[in-house]
């Protein structure tokens, strides 16, 4: 099971967050989809995933996307998105 914690940071405060599973082991090629499900929560607009991006949170358990991940303007600093045991 796929279990994600994703928040919006503006100016080093959350401003919001949430708690996502998805019913499936971990895929690679799933992970673009786990991202723009998370986005379509924030009514967000859904970065560009690189290469990067899948190697931070396969490395790290976490990734984070800038406003220069998006091609559109976005209203946060920052997205992060975690692994997340407890949801």
């Amino acid at each position: 099971m796929v279990r994600l914690y994703a928040k919006t940071i503006v100016d080093t405060k959350m401003k919001k967050y949430y708690k996502c599973a998805f019913n499936e082991d971990f895929e690679i090629d799933h992970f673009d989809f786990y991202v723009k499900t998370i986005c379509e929560k924030f009514d967000s607009p859904s970065p560009i995933v690189l290469a990067k991006h899948i190697r931070d949170y396969i490395m790290f358990g976490t990734v984070t996307f800038r406003p220069d991940d998006f091609v559109e303007t976005v209203h946060f600093d920052k997205l992060i998105i975690e692994n997340n045991k407890q949801v």
